[in-house]
């Protein structure tokens, strides 16, 4: 069933859509569970960044803890950390294998891929208008990206 402009669609299985605008990207990500959450919104900054920036996948994990008053505090945090990765680090995270969300703290182990240079496009992940909302299948989130 097709949802109506604005309204966000039940999430069903894990899926995302990127959200163009001037000044900004409006991630909507879904999946049964908030782990699944984190997940997928990975996968969707991943596909912000070009082929030709990317280098060979690590086998290695890499581990982040980050701090948030909720949820969706968490998740802003996490993409504002693989913005920090990218730019900084040259390193994307493409695939999480671990998420623990205990209270305020997310424990997120992560595999990725070393940037031929830095990836400057997402200055960063805000707060403005973020939301996670639960239905029936699962979880529904939104964050603005500001390019």
């Amino acid at each position: 069933m097709a949802s109506k402009p604005g309204q966000v669609p039940a999430a069903r299985s894990p899926g995302h859509e990127l959200v163009d605008h001037t000044s900004e990207i409006t991630l909507r990500i879904r999946a049964p569970t908030y782990s699944g959450l984190v997940s997928e919104a990975t996968r969707a900054f991943s596909e912000l960044v070009p082929a030709s920036l990317r280098g060979r996948v690590s086998r290695d994990h890499r581990e982040f803890r980050i701090e948030g008053v909720d949820g969706t505090a968490l998740l802003v945090h996490w993409l504002n950390e693989i913005v920090y990765l990218c730019e900084v680090e040259h390193w994307l995270p493409i695939e999480v294998d671990l998420v623990e969300r205990n209270g305020s703290a997310l424990h997120v182990r992560a595999k990725g891929v070393a940037l031929e240079g830095p990836f400057v496009l997402v200055k960063a992940a805000t707060l403005h208008r973020a939301a996670i909302e639960e239905g029936p299948e699962g979880l529904v989130a939104e964050v603005t990206l500001d390019v």
